[in-house]
């Protein structure tokens, strides 16, 4: 690649050759291609054996330059390259390009163009965007996840989550599973480090001792799956294992649905309350007069189904505390109720999984870290693969650090707003503070 990254082939080949268009045939008609004679000047070049300067053209070698895409269609460049001899050494030579590496026939402009587009559209399109075969943009993907790759295994974590993705079935009737870790260090991107196939205990250690600064990284948000667990704290030893809020939320839905679907109740009621079954797992707060009407309605039917549904939404205040000792102390009290109800029984798993983890869904409140970016970064990975009807496991690595490298000026911009917005409101609550603190005193 060439070390100016704002140089163009085209730029280039300005002082050497004259450029004239030989055909343009616009997208739709026949192959659609933009092409361009390149006619060397009759410059001298000085022999870089003996530096003489009295040099002569010996021949011509006619190559075709991908160059690009234009509205659609490739840009290729009819390259006729002069081989100059030296008149005092007899040496002959090839002046090269800086913007095209020796004897490669892609510019610049089309491995950028490559490596920007892998992650947004199929590798096919790309490819007849630019006139070149599939392969070779293949090729080009996986040199660029194996590059990727090793930047991202030597950079330095605080945070890190790791999760699985579900993407279908293999031909032989198995699941295609792949595990997935990312960077959660930055509040403001989520950075995907690997995509490896397997999820067992004896795999993740592996995958984790890949970083080259395990030992730095301090805590890592996963879901409730043992191997997980017990990876971590073999692989990196320094890190605090904390539990996905969002994963524990799930198995309090979970306990309302099991509820909701065994009340005892008319078949018609059980009917409405399966149309309406986001009432039960919508934050009380969060619903409307009508809604809490309804749901009022729903659970005047079942008295177990009511005890139930409190007990869970109690239960989702858990996560409102801002300090550690707090949260301890609401769960406490929670389980104190939970034990003195009479719905114990029916939701024995829930609290048998909040107890059997309780430690590390603690230290949510020392970390402040999900699964949130993470399992969003799940949907895009399941969409990329979509698109290519399931690459391979290197060109997909390809495409999930290409769309990470094209959104984090996006993202950042869209951080920065936030952070403005928050600045302002900051600014027009202070003058209020300070008005309200001088007629105080003047009142005092």
């Amino acid at each position: 690649m060439s070390g100016n990254q704002y140089t163009s082939f085209f730029e280039e080949i300005q002082e050497k050759y004259v450029c004239t268009i030989e055909n343009y045939q616009p997208y739709g008609l026949g192959e659609g291609a933009l092409r361009f004679r390149l006619t060397p000047k009759r410059i001298y070049q000085t022999c870089p054996h003996c530096g003489d300067s009295e040099t002569n053209i010996k021949e011509y070698k006619y190559r075709n330059i991908h160059g690009g895409t234009f509205n659609g269609i490739p840009v290729i460049y009819a390259l006729a390259q002069p081989r100059h001899e030296c008149s005092r050494c007899f040496s002959t030579f090839v002046e090269e390009y800086e913007c095209l590496r020796w004897r490669h026939g892609i510019a610049d402009e089309a491995e950028n163009y490559i490596l920007t587009m892998i992650g947004s559209m199929p590798m096919s399109l790309i490819s007849s965007n630019l006139g070149l075969s599939v392969q070779t943009v293949v090729n080009r993907a996986q040199e660029y996840a194996a590059e990727e790759k090793k930047v991202m295994l030597s950079c330095r974590y605080k945070y890190l989550s790791m999760d699985e993705i579900y993407i279908g079935h293999k031909k032989d009737g198995s699941h295609r599973i792949y595990w997935v870790l990312n960077d959660n260090s930055i509040p403001w991107k989520s950075n995907n480090i690997m995509i490896r196939i397997g999820r067992s205990k004896n795999e993740v250690i592996e995958y984790l001792k890949e970083l080259e600064h395990g030992d730095e990284v301090v805590a890592i948000s996963i879901d409730m799956w043992a191997a997980y667990r017990d990876a971590i704290h073999e692989a990196l030893s320094n890190a605090v294992v904390v539990i996905d809020r969002f994963h524990v939320m799930k198995h309090a839905e979970e306990a309302i649905n099991n509820a909701r679907k065994n009340a005892d109740c008319p078949k018609d009621i059980k009917d409405k309350m399966k149309k309406d079954a986001s009432l039960f797992l919508k934050y009380w707060i969060k619903l409307s007069s009508d809604e809490l009407d309804s749901l009022d309605y729903y659970l005047c039917f079942d008295k177990n189904l009511e005890e139930t549904y409190y007990l869970i939404q109690e239960f989702m205040d858990f996560y409102n505390h801002r300090d550690y000792d707090c949260a301890l102390e609401y769960l406490c009290k929670w389980e104190s109720k939970l034990f003195s109800s009479n719905v114990i029984e029916r939701l024995r798993p829930f609290y048998d999984t909040v107890f059997n983890w309780l430690p590390y869904i603690m230290n949510y409140f020392l970390f402040r870290i999900t699964n949130g970016r993470t399992e969003g970064k799940n949907t895009l990975i399941r969409q990329i693969d979509r698109m290519g009807f399931h690459y391979g496991l290197d060109c997909l690595q390809a495409c999930i650090y290409s769309h990470d490298r094209n959104q984090e000026i996006v993202k950042w911009r869209r951080f920065q707003k936030k952070l403005e917005r928050r600045m302002l409101k900051k600014n027009k609550a202070s003058p209020n503070t300070a008005s309200t603190a001088i007629e105080y005193t003047v009142a005092a």
